[in-house]
């Protein structure tokens, strides 16, 4: 099938895709995540406690004779490993703090596991009351085989952590905005090589005269600058150090970093109520200073590597499962009117930068620039089969390309035309906000019948509301609902022209 070398009308369609860039990655890959790093130490953990349980049950059934279920091995390995996990995580030993030096603590994982096997036993856990003599053996048994191995797995988990910490894996990239002495503060407590981070700067809009004393610190830019650095993927987290009496300019340069996929926090020496739209606030700090939550990471920890695994997966099948209705399609297109079966039309993808959407042509003309018009119901640039197309959203089919190739994700906020963004960015503040991930096939706004031509400023702001709840509430199960409920919208055809 032939492809347009340029796009045609803006549309919101409705078939859902966005990913991460899959051939030649837009932005520079983070690092490890030290919660997936702590979750996968505590998978070991509960893998030696089964294997534990196990292995002197196994002994004591071929050797001693003794009949004891399987079902009563695996409940006692699994009710054994939730409380070890329940005792070592409230004792901090899956503390991300220090990820080259992970706790160890020998004495707290025999104590873990004594309380565990008590906690068993107290159940009356697999034995009849003529088998105390057994009870007494096995359970010293397996305390032992579950101790060498929890503690075998701690060892050699310390030792990978450590390496990798050296290596740079775990780095949190963190810049201050602001110059003065709470930044200065906060720029020494990041030099510390032990807490793992990367200092990327300070940033202050105030130059010159206007920034007379900086306290020794070295501006790197300003707040465009912070932008764009963290547009680029080269920030995590940043923190607004200014003072109590820039607490307006504080208020102001948040609202603008919420367009960043990043988290964002402030000293707590100002109030909470000075940043809108943010009822419920945590604290948390660095080293000495106090920081209030103003704004978590978006799709962080194992939510990256989950949805991955939905858009190439799934992605990869729906893609082999459409490949014959592609082809025709394709082929009807070309029957019905003369011109390329696919077009391209330059979007908005994440971090607003610039990606090429694939569909089906379903108009006799192609747009793409300054001039984008919408389709409307009844529009006579829409072919026969077009019309067909749109009120089924198959012409979004081919945007499975997108997904595969990593520049959008089966279910976001809906790419629109560069033109349209620039516009609606202009008309809403937070509207470039919706950027912080890629952009889909199908998304919740769309489920909810925001489809089709956009009509005014609430109509807009209604889709923007929805993609910003749809990104600070993801979830895979999120996703599935949103998906099920594409299938249902299509049917219907509800503002599908």
């Amino acid at each position: 099938m032939a492809v347009a070398s340029i796009e045609t009308t803006a549309d919101d369609g409705f078939v859902d895709n966005s990913s991460e860039i899959f051939f030649k990655p837009s932005i520079s890959p983070s690092g490890w995540s030290r919660q997936v790093a702590a979750d996968l130490v505590a998978v070991g953990d509960i893998a030696a406690i089964l294997l534990g349980v196990t292995l002197p049950a196994y002994i004591y059934s071929s050797v001693g004779n003794l009949d004891i279920p399987a079902t009563s091995i695996l409940r006692i390995g699994l009710i054994s490993s939730i409380i070890v996990y329940v005792c070592l995580n409230n004792w901090g030993l899956y503390s991300t703090a220090k990820m080259n030096d992970f706790p160890l603590h020998p004495g707290a994982l025999l104590m873990a596991l004594a309380i565990a096997v008590l906690a068993v036993l107290g159940l009356g856990l697999p034995f009849t009351a003529g088998d105390y003599i057994h009870v007494w053996y096995w359970s010293a048994t397996w305390l032992s085989a579950s101790y060498l191995l929890l503690l075998t797995n701690r060892v050699f988990a310390n030792a990978v952590l450590k390496k990798m910490t050296k290596a740079g894996r775990f780095d949190m990239q963190v810049a201050v905005f602001g110059a003065g002495t709470i930044a200065r503060r906060v720029r020494d407590h990041l030099s510390n090589p032990a807490l793992g981070i990367n200092f990327v700067g300070v940033f202050d809009d105030r130059h010159g005269q206007a920034r007379l004393n900086t306290h020794g610190l070295e501006i790197t830019g300003k707040v465009q600058d912070l932008i764009a650095t963290g547009r680029a993927g080269n920030i995590d987290q940043i923190i607004v150090a200014l003072p109590p009496s820039a607490d307006g300019r504080m208020a102001t340069i948040v609202k603008q970093l919420e367009q960043l996929p990043v988290s964002v926090h402030v000293v707590t020496h100002i109030a909470s109520d000075l940043i809108e739209e943010c009822p419920a606030h945590k604290v948390s700090s660095l080293g000495p200073v106090g920081l209030l939550d103003v704004k978590a990471k978006p799709l962080s920890d194992w939510a990256p590597t989950l949805k991955r695994v939905e858009d190439y997966g799934l992605g990869t099948l729906l893609f082999l499962i459409s490949l014959p209705l592609l082809c025709i399609i394709g082929l009807l297109i070309k029957l019905d009117s003369p011109g390329p079966a696919l077009f391209r039309q330059r979007r908005g993808g994440l971090n607003q930068q610039e990606i090429e959407v694939f569909k089906f042509r379903t108009m006799i003309v192609q747009e793409d620039g300054s001039d984008v018009q919408q389709a409307t119901e009844n529009d006579p640039r829409v072919t026969r089969v077009g019309w067909l197309l749109r009120r089924t959203s198959l012409d979004e089919l081919p945007q499975l390309l997108n997904v595969l190739r990593g520049e959008m994700s089966l279910v976001g906020p809906r790419p629109h035309a560069i033109i349209h963004d620039q516009q609606w960015s202009e008309l809403l503040q937070h509207y470039v906000n919706r950027h912080q991930v890629k952009p889909g096939i199908t998304g919740l706004a769309q489920v909810r019948g925001f489809r089709g031509r956009t009509i005014g400023k609430n109509n807009i702001e209604d889709r923007v509301s929805n993609d910003l709840e749809y990104i600070a509430n993801w979830s895979l199960w999120l996703d599935m609902k949103i998906i099920t409920r594409t299938i249902w919208a299509i049917t219907i055809g509800k503002n599908a022209h």
